[in-house]
């Protein structure tokens, strides 16, 4: 469920990825009308925290429709059975992004940096995002 937090993003004003607070995807699923699942915040934060750990079928159609409407492009759908197999959520979005030739060429010379060189690299990453949600034709 946290993996789904993490991967499901929105901007805000000044053009930055937020994640979605437990709250905004409660009332998002509650105030969807296609469907009649109502949650609370304090239940779906006990759902994401594991003290609660058997949702109705409803509440899991609710969480399935948020998040596969919010889903980032190229992931695969969100559904049901998605939510209830056992396999983490970020596992299976790691091995689909390390397929890329390019992309685990990064990830090994990542994985052989200091600390502090990763952390360099992560505010540089940090900034390419910032200049990517700038739309087509920035820089040029």
């Amino acid at each position: 469920m946290n993996a789904l937090f993490a991967m499901t993003r929105w901007t805000d004003a000044s053009g930055r990825q937020r994640e979605y607070s437990t709250d905004a995807v409660a009332k998002a699923v509650t105030a969807d009308s296609s469907h009649s699942t109502t949650l609370s915040r304090s239940y779906l934060a006990m759902l994401r925290n594991g003290s609660h750990t058997n949702p109705t079928l409803s509440v899991l159609e609710g969480l399935a429709k948020f998040f596969d409407d919010h889903r980032p492009p190229g992931t695969p759908p969100i559904t049901v059975q998605w939510l209830v197999t056992q396999e983490d959520p970020e596992e299976e979005l790691l091995r689909q992004r390390l397929a890329d030739h390019q992309v685990r060429a990064i990830a090994m010379r990542a994985g052989a940096m200091t600390p502090t060189m990763r952390k360099q690299l992560l505010k540089i990453l940090s900034v390419l995002d910032q200049d990517d949600i700038s739309g087509p034709g920035y820089g040029t």
